[in-house]
């Protein structure tokens, strides 16, 4: 999803004032900005490496830290299922039959006062980092609006991940998560894996992102985002 005026909007209400603020208080920012803009009683940024390997970066309202640790102590809920499948899990009402796939964590999240629970997939390319998890307690969908403000939220939060390993040199977190900086995540994330394909140092493997965007003419980021999605591969 691409929403330029919206991660704009988002990133500016998170940085104000304050751009030279580091990735993770960014993210801890979208979480509190999360509960306060959409109603939630939690917001939780879970990296996962596996259904073993998980945990809760920055989260914010009260009941963040609860709905996180229950699916990881009972082993289900919407947040593994959205890591697993890269697709969002909405669960307006925990009570209803959706929840039914979920029992134990159903049972357990409603006895601790949580009634809603919205899961979106950090993806990179056709793999993923973690969910952004948000919770309520009341049952109800999101608005539409939120609903987008809560897809952009989950790449920026995404990309504030990324961000912690990349080498920014001068650059601030606010200009390279921002609209346009979104694009040299891409290519970042691209150079990567096109240096594990050649086996190659990172240097050598932009500079052959760089020759294939002046051989076909393309941008360099229109490849990245091929080479990323996994539809352009340097080694075949």
């Amino acid at each position: 999803m691409r929403d330029d005026g919206r991660r704009a909007r988002i990133m500016a209400a998170v940085t104000g004032k304050d751009a030279l603020a580091g990735a993770g208080e960014l993210i801890a920012r979208l979480c509190r900005l999360a509960v306060d803009e959409m109603a939630l009683s939690g917001c939780a940024l879970v990296l996962m490496s596996g259904r073993e390997s998980a945990g809760m970066l920055a989260g914010a309202g009260r009941h963040a830290s609860t709905v996180t640790g229950l699916q990881m102590e009972l082993g289900e809920g919407p947040c593994l299922q959205a890591h697993a499948s890269g697709i969002p899990v909405f669960l307006p009402d925990l009570a209803a039959g959706g929840a039914n796939r979920w029992p134990a964590f159903a049972a357990a999240a409603l006895a601790a006062g949580v009634h809603a629970e919205f899961s979106l997939p950090l993806t990179v390319g056709p793999d993923g980092i973690g969910t952004l998890d948000l919770c309520r307690d009341r049952p109800g969908m999101l608005s539409q609006e939120q609903l987008a403000d809560a897809l952009v939220t989950a790449d920026i939060a995404r990309d504030a991940v990324l961000y912690q390993q990349y080498a920014p040199g001068d650059t601030s977190v606010a200009e390279l998560l921002g609209t346009g900086g979104a694009d040299r995540i891409v290519v970042h994330q691209a150079t990567g894996m096109i240096a594990a394909q050649l086996d190659q140092t990172t240097s050598n493997a932009l500079a052959r992102l760089r020759a294939a965007a002046f051989a076909s003419g393309r941008p360099m980021h229109d490849i990245a985002r091929d080479v990323v999605e996994r539809r352009v591969r340097f080694d075949d």
